[in-house]
């Protein structure tokens, strides 16, 4: 928000640094030396839209694995589809988890992404599968879903353990 509000990345840092809010989002390593952007702890379309957007500024390809965000009420369906036409415009590849994480994945269709690109999962074991197979040290990975699907599980068996 710092960001869209004119501050510069280093207003925003010291800001988080001096301030009381306790950042959520980790960065670590899978083993193949993919960087993994972890923001497993909640999700709202605004925190969505800020970890894509964070997404967006990393290198190489991009993949983004998002789940349902829950309790958004009557924004359901609206937090859904603005968050699969943002995945549209920043992610090679999207891979969905959950029944609602359906609307992120048909709104990035409408939005242009292609289906070839577009995985949806209901189980994270099988994008645990999918990223073992597909992960290469070139590729930034966001996980990002309510913390009632339990996605951290998914960045604890990827991780490079020290």
């Amino acid at each position: 928000m710092g960001l869209n509000d004119g501050l510069t990345w280093q207003e925003v840092f010291e800001g988080l640094s001096h301030g009381h809010a306790q950042l959520r989002l980790v960065a670590v390593r899978s083993k193949t030396g993919a960087l993994i952007l972890d923001d497993t702890y909640n999700a709202s379309p605004e925190s969505m839209l800020a970890a894509l957007n964070l997404l967006d500024e990393m290198d190489g390809r991009k993949i983004a694995v998002l789940g349902d965000m829950l309790e958004l009420g009557q924004y359901e369906k609206q937090g859904h589809e603005m968050v699969g036409m943002r995945a549209a415009q920043v992610a090679k590849d999207l891979i969905t988890l959950g029944p609602r994480a359906h609307m992120i994945a048909d709104a990035a269709r409408r939005a242009g992404m292609k289906a070839s690109h577009i995985i949806e999962f209901e189980q994270p074991e099988a994008i645990l599968d999918w990223l073992n197979k597909n992960l290469t040290e070139k590729d930034a990975v966001l996980i990002k879903g309510s913390h009632g699907l339990r996605m951290d599980r998914i960045t604890a068996a990827l991780e490079v353990q020290s």
